[in-house]
């Protein structure tokens, strides 16, 4: 009889939170509820006109329809390191140091693959992206999970980790603008971490897919790129999206840039695993990074009128303690007598129909929270009870 076991690296994780959250949407969908969905940041501000012209374009001619291969097209890294330079102020070379990804999260799961090795100590955030978990399972690493509190602004306290597992960690995951948290970090707190990494040798795979989603800083404060860090090419790579930043998160393409051996690595991985991204969507990236023509600023004033409409709501039903400095989350602490999130998501699913992410599900940091997505009109949000 076949033995239909699965792998011990699959085992060793927990159902992915979303597809669990999925599950539970169908079933009520199934009976013909309506849910009010908070649960997933996938935003439904339609992406820019110009880049679903220029897929809709390029996708028609045969030459964009054949295999991409990893590399990218010349035009789209062009692209990036072009509007790289234009927001951060970093200058990268398309030849080496950029590589399209099949959305970030698909390089951020595979990078540890080319330089991680079996017993390694990988450093990640809790509550962090689920993602960053997978990915140690994947390449057989050692979870070291770094406490992101709120006493100390959900940033991890790297003076706090044992000598004995910075001498041992192979890499750390950092993602600011925070998912779920949504903080920013300060540059000095990134300065912090480049010097830290580069001290102790551990490769920095910095998030950043939200950079583009914040609301309250001012121009001085917008959130950095890792990479604008004196010394960060040594140690860091970066990883980007056009999921949030142009509302495009169905066509999976995104990149990564920084160090050439750790590009080069990373593009090692996937000519193994996959064959790069579709050719039209990489001109529709293309198109966007260089004629998005005052959307993201759009998009961002459309994602704080939908927050400052939710802000009240939550109050009314007693939340106390919030974040939503940026990104497309509000993070909240659970009202009494919540303790558990898992549980208050379940009240809030069957009672109210409302689906939310419980903080459980990003890592122990993150029980006693609960994540709402600003994924739905103003209006709405504004008349939720809670």
């Amino acid at each position: 009889m076949l033995n239909l076991a699965l792998s011990k690296r699959l085992q060793s994780l927990p159902p992915y939170l979303f597809a669990q959250i999925d599950q539970q949407k169908r079933a009520l969908r199934a009976r013909g509820v309506k849910l009010i969905d908070l649960s997933i940041g996938d935003p439904d501000i339609p992406a820019p006109q110009a880049m679903l012209s220029a897929l809709h374009k390029y996708s028609r001619i045969k030459a964009y329809q054949k295999y991409p291969l990893d590399a990218g097209l010349d035009s789209f890294k062009a692209a990036i390191a072009g509007w790289s330079k234009k927001r951060f102020g970093i200058s990268l070379d398309p030849s080496c140091e950029i590589l399209p990804l099949i959305g970030s999260k698909e390089g951020l799961v595979h990078f540890p693959l080319a330089f991680v090795d079996p017993g390694d100590v990988i450093l990640i955030p809790s509550p962090g992206y689920p993602g960053y978990r997978g990915a140690c399972a994947f390449s057989g690493a050692r979870v070291y999970e770094l406490p992101l509190l709120a006493g100390n602004d959900f940033l991890p306290d790297l003076q706090k980790i044992p000598v004995s597992v910075k001498n041992k960690a192979r890499l750390i995951y950092l993602n600011y603008p925070n998912n779920p948290t949504s903080v920013l970090a300060p540059r000095r707190f990134l300065e912090d971490a480049v010097r830290f990494c580069r001290e102790y040798g551990i490769i920095l795979a910095y998030d950043n897919a939200y950079s583009e989603v914040y609301f309250d800083a001012p121009a001085s404060k917008k959130p950095l790129s890792i990479l604008a860090i004196p010394g960060a090419k040594e140690v860091a790579i970066e990883f980007h999206s056009l999921s949030k930043t142009f509302c495009f998160t169905g066509a999976r393409v995104g990149w990564a840039a920084g160090n050439s051996g750790l590009i080069q690595g990373l593009a090692k991985v996937k000519t193994n695993v996959d064959s790069g991204v579709f050719l039209a969507i990489q001109k529709a990236g293309e198109t966007a990074l260089l004629k998005e023509n005052g959307f993201i600023e759009k998009m961002r004033r459309t994602v704080q009128e939908r927050r400052d409409a939710f802000l009240p709501a939550l109050k009314r039903a007693g939340f106390k303690e919030i974040r939503a400095d940026a990104t497309f989350y509000v993070w909240a602490r659970l009202p009494r007598p919540w303790t558990s999130s898992l549980e208050y998501a379940a009240y809030l699913l069957g009672k109210k129909h409302i689906a939310a992410t419980p903080g459980e599900g990003f890592g122990k940091y993150g029980e006693g929270y609960i994540r709402f997505a600003l994924t739905l009109d103003k209006k709405i949000l504004a008349n939720i009870i809670l």
